[in-house]
């Protein structure tokens, strides 16, 4: 089988907190500033196996939708140049602050661990939008399903773990898996926010600086920085005499050693994350440098970060790279697939 698998900071609020978030600045023109950083990062060693997976393992029952009520998100603080951070009173989610501006995404034609699908690496530049610092929860995802505006999650076991986590206590502040990306969607819709594009994953996850991971790169896989298939994982690729502390997913923000440069947590391991665009190979030679928010529509939906079913030294130094690409049908849920959300700086209701 194809095995491919498509802390919280101190608010700094120098600025008031708005009733409502005002439209953000006219875009300035995204050309690029300076000229493409290149990748001097440690070269790592990768075992030889397949890196496409897109076979949707389980494909639940389509089900009647019920319907998506947003619930009240209250007013946005204004997002300025400065890290903000916001609790989102729907859910409790801390959110992010992005500001506005340029920054590099996908990888350049010179880097030997590069796929066909992330070059080339390019300036793009997105207005400002806040996005979740970690996944979205079990007892997050819950609270929707008691609202009548999320799904239940399908009762058979996802591939790789025999475990299902969801409606236990213990797991509670764990990330929700086994959700499709139209689960997905309808949860950040009830929280009043959204999917983040693919552009706005990648943005949250390296910074500005093209690195290649969210945190500097040292030449050493730190199991204090992400959740991945270590000796507790009982796949044949696990990485021995290393140990994260779990043996599949972890409770979220438990790796904040792996924070990125604006202090999203576990942007790399612990499971992959959902994003809104549709995937297509070569999507980057023709997406705008502005905004850009995938093709129109297609078959695959994007997914992004690698997960704890990766093994390092197999897949997910590739993998967990923050350029890195992957999909899955949208109907697919795994137990190594989770989500976050995102929204839009001027998004706020009047």
């Amino acid at each position: 089988m194809d095995t491919r698998r498509p802390i919280i900071l101190i608010a700094t609020l120098s600025g008031v907190l708005a009733a409502c978030a005002p439209a953000l600045p006219p875009a300035v023109a995204a050309t690029p500033r300076a000229p493409a950083p290149t990748t001097t990062s440690t070269p790592f060693v990768l075992a030889t196996r397949p890196l496409r997976w897109v076979t949707p393992d389980v494909t639940p029952t389509p089900a009647p939708r019920p319907t998506r009520t947003p619930v009240d998100s209250g007013p946005l603080p204004v997002l300025r140049a400065e890290r903000l951070t916001w609790i989102a009173p729907s859910d409790g989610m801390t959110l992010l602050g992005i500001p506005e501006g340029g920054f590099w995404m996908g990888s350049g034609a010179d880097d030997a661990y590069a796929e066909p699908d992330e070059i080339p690496l390019r300036r793009v530049f997105l207005d400002g939008y806040w996005i979740d610092q970690t996944e979205v929860t079990n007892v997050m995802y819950a609270a929707c399903l008691f609202a009548g505006a999320c799904t239940p999650l399908p009762s058979t076991f996802a591939p790789y773990s025999p475990h299902l986590y969801f409606g236990d206590p213990a797991y509670d502040d764990y990330p929700v898996v086994n959700v499709s990306w139209d689960q997905a969607s309808a949860y950040c819709t009830w929280a009043g926010r959204r999917l983040p594009t693919e552009a706005e994953w990648e943005k949250a996850s390296r910074g500005t600086d093209a690195r290649r991971f969210p945190w500097e790169w040292i030449g050493v896989a730190d199991p204090e920085k992400l959740n991945f298939c270590d000796e507790r994982c009982a796949f044949s690729w696990h990485v021995p005499n290393v140990d994260d502390g779990y043996g599949e997913t972890a409770p979220v923000g438990n790796y904040p050693k792996g924070a990125s440069p604006y202090q999203a947590l576990d942007m790399a391991g612990n499971v992959w994350e959902w994003t809104a665009d549709w995937y297509a190979a070569g999507a980057y030679r023709e997406a705008p440098l502005q905004n850009p928010a995938g093709p129109q529509d297609g078959t695959w939906r994007v997914v992004r970060g690698a997960s704890w079913s990766d093994g390092v030294h197999v897949r997910s130094l590739v993998y967990a790279r923050s350029a890195n690409r992957h999909y899955q049908a949208p109907g697919s849920t795994r137990s190594d697939l989770g989500f976050r959300c995102a929204l839009s700086a001027s998004a706020a209701a009047p």
